[in-house]
C-alpha cells in the first residue's frame, strides 16, 4: 500500500512540474503573442490601444487620414515629389507632423483645448 501511495505522490509532483512548465511557456507566448498584435496593429493602422481605451470610457475621437501626402508635400518642396517615390514613408511622416502642428495651432487660435496625437506611423 505505501509503495501505491509513493507512486501516486511521484506522479503527482511530475504533474505538477509539467504543469508549472507549460503555464511559464503559456505567459512566455502570451508576451510574445501581445507584442506581436502591438506591431500588427500599427501595420494595419488600427485604433492604438489607448485611443480603444477612450472609447470604452465613453471617450469620443476624431480620425484624420490624409489620402494624398506625396501631392501636399510636392506643394511644399519640389524635392518632395522624387523623394515621395524612394521614402514614401518619410513623407507621409512629415506630412502628418505638419498636419498635426496646423491642427494643434488652428484650434488654439478657436479657443479649444486638444490633445492632438499621431497614431500609426510607426
Amino acid at each position: 500500500m505505501q509503495m501505491f501511495i509513493v507512486v501516486v505522490l511521484v506522479a503527482l509532483i511530475a504533474s505538477l512540474l509539467l504543469l508549472w512548465r507549460r503555464a511559464h511557456q503559456q505567459q512566455r507566448l502570451l508576451a510574445t503573442l501581445a507584442r506581436d498584435q502591438t506591431v500588427l496593429a500599427r501595420s494595419w493602422n488600427a485604433l492604438p490601444p489607448d485611443a480603444a481605451t477612450l472609447l470604452n470610457t465613453g471617450g469620443a475621437l476624431i480620425t484624420i487620414e490624409i489620402l494624398n501626402p506625396v501631392e501636399l508635400a510636392s506643394q511644399e518642396s519640389p524635392l518632395a515629389g522624387p523623394l515621395g517615390r524612394v521614402a514614401p514613408g518619410l513623407i507621409r511622416r512629415l506630412v502628418y507632423q505638419r498636419a498635426a502642428e496646423m491642427l494643434r495651432q488652428q484650434l488654439g487660435e478657436h479657443g479649444v483645448q486638444a490633445e492632438v496625437r499621431i497614431h500609426g506611423l510607426g
